[in-house]
C-alpha cells in the first residue's frame, strides 16, 4: 500500500515534537538519580569524622626499660611487608609520603632475606638491606621466625643457631638506625605451636647475644597473637622479663570487625603491657576481609575501629600490611582476601588523609631524633 510524501513528514514531525517534550524531564530525572547516589557515598570528611579520636588516659602512663618511643601524642607509621607488596605500593603511590619505617621477615635458622635478596616458599621475596639503601631516614621492622614445631625454639635456646644471631648482629649495627625486632613474633599462637618454657630460653638467648655483640640500636619486642592462646596457657609464661622486652606487640586482623573492642584476650595483652610499663604497638594488621573495588564498607566496618583503637589505646607504633592475601600460599588464611589500599581510591584517600596527620611519624631527618635514637 503506498504512503503518500506529507503524511510520512507529519509523523516525523509529531514524533519529534513528543522528544522535545519528554526527553529533558528524562534527562534531568536520570541525572537527579545519578546524583542522589553520589550524595549518598559519604565525604572523606565524613569518613574521617567517625573515627574517635579520644585517648583513654588509663593507657597513658610512663614507660620503663624501652628504646625508640615516639613522643607523647606521637604514632610511628610503618608498612610492609615483602618486597614486591613494597615495590608495588610505591608505584601505586609515587606522591605520598614514605611512611617511617617498613617490615620485612627472616628465620632464626639461616642468614637469609638480610643482607641480600631471599625468595621463600611463600612466592615472596625479602630482603632487610633493600629498605636500608631505599629509604634513608627510616626505621627497619624486623620479623624473626621462630616457632616450637621441628624443635626450631628448642635448637635456638640451646645456642645451634647463635652463628646466625651474630650474623644478622653486625647487620644490625652496620645500618645505623633503629630497629625494632620481634622474637618469634606471635609467641602464642596456636600455629607456631610454641611452648612458653623453650620460647622464653630462646628468647633471652638471641637478646643476650645480641647485647653482646653491641647491637644497641635494636628494640625488642614482645609480640603476642592477642587472641585465644595455645594451649590456654597464662600471658605471663610466655614473658622473658622487663630487662628482656622493650615493646610490647599485638596483631590486628579479624579483631578490628564489628567495634573497637577487641576481646579479652586483647585487652589482657595491653593490661600486661601498662602493668609492666611498656609502650605496645600494632605490629601486624591487615582488613583480611579485603576492600572491595565497588564500595567503601570496610571504611566502617574496619578502618574507623583501627585508628579509633590506635587513638583510644594510646598505640604508640602500627605496622600496616598492605597485601593481596589470595596470591599467598600460606597455610590457614586461604579465605582471606585483597586488602590492598589502593583496590579502592576513596578507601585510600581517607587512609592518606588520616595517616597524614602530625600525629603519626613518617619519613624525615627529624624521625631518628624524636624516636631517640642518638647521631653517630
Amino acid at each position: 500500500m503506498a504512503i503518500c510524501k506529507s503524511t510520512i513528514q507529519n509523523k516525523v514531525i509529531f514524533l519529534t515534537t513528543v522528544l522535545l517534550f519528554f526527553l529533558p524531564p528524562l534527562l534531568w530525572s536520570q541525572e537527579k538519580t545519578t546524583k542522589d547516589s553520589e550524595s549518598t557515598e559519604p565525604s572523606i570528611e565524613n569518613m574521617l569524622s567517625q573515627i574517635n579520636t579520644e585517648v583513654d588516659p588509663e593507657f597513658v602512663y610512663n614507660y620503663e626499660q624501652t628504646k625508640f618511643v615516639p613522643p607523647p601524642g606521637k604514632t610511628l607509621l610503618i608498612m610492609g611487608q615483602t618486597v614486591e607488596s613494597i615495590s608495588e605500593y610505591l608505584e601505586n603511590f609515587p606522591n605520598r609520603k614514605i611512611p617511617g619505617g617498613w617490615s620485612a621477615y627472616w628465620g632464626i635458622p639461616e642468614f637469609k632475606g638480610i643482607a641480600e635478596s631471599h625468595k621463600n616458599n611463600t612466592g615472596t621475596t625479602q630482603n632487610h638491606q633493600m629498605l636500608v639503601d631505599w629509604f634513608p631516614d627510616t626505621v627497619v621492622h624486623s620479623a624473626m621466625w621462630m616457632v616450637g614445631k621441628w624443635n626450631i625454639a628448642t635448637f635456638a635456646g640451646k645456642g645451634d643457631y647463635d652463628k646466625v644471631i651474630k650474623k644478622y648482629a653486625a647487620w644490625a649495627k652496620s645500618t645505623d638506625r633503629p630497629i625494632y625486632l620481634r622474637i618469634g613474633y606471635e609467641f602464642d599462637g596456636p600455629h607456631n605451636e610454641l611452648e612458653p618454657e623453650s620460647y622464653v630460653k630462646a628468647y633471652r638467648r638471641i637478646v643476650d647475644v645480641l647485647r653482646k655483640k653491641g647491637a644497641d640500636n635494636i628494640a625488642f619486642v614482645w609480640h603476642s597473637y592477642a587472641s585465644k592462646p595455645f594451649k590456654d596457657y597464662k600471658l605471663s609464661e610466655w614473658y622473658p622479663g622487663d630487662n628482656y622486652v622493650d615493646w610490647v606487640g599485638i596483631s590486628v586482623f579479624g579483631h578490628a570487625y564489628g567495634s573497637a573492642d577487641f576481646g579479652p584476650y586483647c585487652d589482657n595483652v595491653l593490661n600486661f603491657a601498662k602493668e609492666h610499663g611498656k609502650p605496645v604497638m600494632i605490629a601486624e594488621s591487615s582488613p583480611v576481609k579485603g576492600i572491595d573495588k565497588e564500595n567503601i564498607e570496610v571504611w566502617n566496618q574496619w578502618f574507623v575501629n583501627f585508628f579509633s583503637f590506635i587513638y583510644n589505646k594510646n598505640i604508640k607504633a602500627v605496622s600496616f600490611i598492605n597485601e593481596n592475601w589470595q596470591k599467598l600460599s600460606i597455610p590457614g588464611i586461604q579465605h582471606w582476601k585483597d586488602a590492598r589500599l589502593y583496590t579502592n581510591e576513596k578507601i585510600s584517600e581517607a587512609w592518606f588523609q588520616e595517616t597524614n596527620k602530625e600525629r603519626y611519624l613518617k619519613r624525615s631527618p627529624e624521625l631518628f631524633e624524636q624516636l631517640g635514637y642518638p647521631k653517630h
